[in-house]
């Protein structure tokens, strides 16, 4: 028998009217391996599975319908279920990072900085310092004016081991301090450039 996907829709429907979520739920699964192109319903089953405490599985078609949302070119739908998934998983940083991404890419800087500063502090709980120093590298690039951020990837960089990133960072958050007029902050870096890299030249002169 030929698939009737208006009938299989139907049946869907009157499962989840029921509320037999599990019949519901397959029925679905059903339909998306019949036609993989309608990516409403990889929502559908997502939302139904979420109800039920199975967050992998509603985890998992969000994330299909996500990845299919942004290669196609729905970023902004592809947000809206990024953001499902953090909210469901929120031991998992991957969301965190996509958000970034795709904020970033659509010039949505506050709100890349958001997700790029909460991803920093999973990375902190967790201790894992070389992961939390490439999000502060990655805050500079959204917000290279800063010198308050530039200080703050100094000294997360020297409390990590980094030696020549801090000394950088600092020398580059002394400049940004004096161009943005706070010599305070300046010298501040500066002293600490001076301090972790004596044979830079440029620390002297400036």
């Amino acid at each position: 028998m030929a698939f009737n996907k208006a009938r299989a829709l139907q049946e869907a429907h009157k499962y989840v009217a029921q509320g037999k979520t599990g019949k519901a739920i397959k029925q679905y699964e059903w339909i998306i391996e019949k036609d993989r192109r309608d990516l409403i319903l990889l929502n559908v089953v997502a939302d139904l599975y979420a109800p039920e405490n199975n967050i992998y599985q509603a985890v998992k078609y969000f994330y299909k319908l996500a990845n299919a949302y942004t290669r196609e070119g729905y970023k902004v739908k592809a947000i809206a279920i990024y953001k499902k998934i953090a909210k469901l998983d929120q031991e998992k940083v991957e969301p965190l990072l996509r958000l970034a991404e795709l904020n970033s890419s659509q010039g949505l800087a506050r709100e890349a900085r958001e997700q790029y500063k909460n991803a920093f502090e999973f990375f902190e709980r967790k201790g894992q310092k070389d992961n939390a120093l490439e999000i502060l590298r990655k805050l500079c690039q959204l917000d290279p004016r800063s010198h308050g951020l530039r200080l703050k990837y100094a000294q997360f960089a020297e409390g990590a081991g980094e030696t020549r990133q801090a000394a950088e960072a600092y020398f580059d958050a002394a400049v940004l301090a004096e161009e943005s007029g706070d010599p305070a902050a300046c010298g501040t870096a500066l002293h600490k450039a001076a301090e972790l890299a004596p044979e830079n030249p440029d620390v002297h002169l400036y």
